[in-house]
């Protein structure tokens, strides 16, 4: 695939030597998965071991735009997803000091059908990937609905803008990272049950995710890994239909190449189960892994503007493209970042 084989070329050159003299890293872009049941579920974005220094404070506004496609059924179960969808996102982090971090993340959701369906099945026959049998389908609809025993366990309805669930989390970093150091962080959180169940926009209940995260520095090149597990939960009238969102674990890894000062390569993974595994389909049920090629530049220390592409690796599991857009300010940023 496309983007293995680039974060293939990015490993090599990383291990050949840095670009870079004394570069200042700044971890993986802070994306995740777009598929709106995943979306559902509590999740830690994707980030390096570093905190904030106590009293300094991060703003990130991001916004996530995505193609959403696809179709399945079994005899006893259906899903449908077919449209697009901008997330976009406030999100503040706070230093506490003694190696605490407390951050919250204020999401809104705007779903449509959409203008990229021809776009998206031209770039699929260029470079030869597939498109999730898209062709034949018409242009420009909405609808995301997944049905056990002829019955709508979830579903999405179309809206100009929802509130997503609000996530609240805390980041302890137990070792810094530094050259030839591995920098270790655990991080917990709730995610609050604020977007509306009954649109498709929450899961109505309150969600618990932990994980840890490491970062490996060397030759001016950052590594970084991390694992987690969500607990989801789901509102009383879908579990009165029989059907629950199931928990959600993940891995994801990512390295980041300088190659100026101001402007490094960033490219990162991330494999997670589903929730809607046990509702029979396969593009219901598969695993999901979507790969990131992106960059961020930073022209002060104050801020910094990350910019991505994201695609899916496992056929007819993930949303199959996304493009992202983030702009963080640090205030307090002249000790470094």
């Amino acid at each position: 695939m496309l983007g293995t084989r680039w974060i293939g070329w990015m490993f090599v050159a990383a291990a050949m030597q840095g670009c870079v003299s004394q570069p200042e890293l700044r971890g993986p872009m802070a994306v995740r998965n777009q598929h709106p049941a995943q979306l559902l579920v509590a999740h830690l974005d994707a980030r390096g071991a570093d905190v904030l220094p106590a009293g300094d404070t991060a703003v990130r506004v991001g916004a996530a735009y995505t193609s959403l496609f696809l179709i399945g059924s079994t005899p006893q179960s259906s899903f449908v997803m077919d449209g697009e969808q901008l997330r976009a996102s406030l999100a503040g982090r706070l230093g506490l000091g003694r190696g605490l971090e407390l951050g919250v993340t204020v999401p809104v959701v705007h779903t449509t059908g959409g203008f990229l369906d021809d776009a998206i099945i031209d770039f699929h026959d260029v470079f030869g990937l597939p498109d999730q049998d898209r062709s034949p389908a018409p242009r420009g609809l909405f609808s995301i609905d997944a049905q056990q025993g002829g019955q709508s366990v979830w579903s999405v309805a179309r809206s100009g803008l929802e509130l997503a669930d609000v996530p609240f989390e805390v980041a302890w970093q137990l070792r810094r990272p530094g050259d030839d150091r591995v920098g270790l962080m655990l991080r917990g959180g709730v995610e609050l049950p604020t977007g509306s169940a009954d649109r498709g926009y929450g899961n109505g209940k309150v969600d618990v995710v932990v994980g840890a995260f490491a970062e490996y520095r060397r030759g001016g090149v950052g590594y970084t890994a991390n694992v987690q597990h969500a607990i989801a939960g789901t509102r009383r009238e879908t579990r009165a239909l029989g059907f629950r969102f199931a928990d959600v674990s993940s891995v994801g890894v990512g390295i980041e190449l300088p190659v100026r000062r101001d402007l490094h390569l960033l490219a990162q993974a991330e494999l997670e189960t589903s929730t809607l595994r046990e509702l029979g389909p396969r593009v219901a049920s598969r695993n999901q892994m979507v790969v990131w090629l992106g960059g961020r530049w930073t022209p002060s220390p104050q801020w910094a503007l990350e910019f991505g592409l994201g695609e899916d690796v496992i056929a007819k599991s993930a949303p199959d493209f996304t493009a992202w857009l983030g702009l963080e300010w640090r205030i307090g940023a002249g000790r470094g970042w």
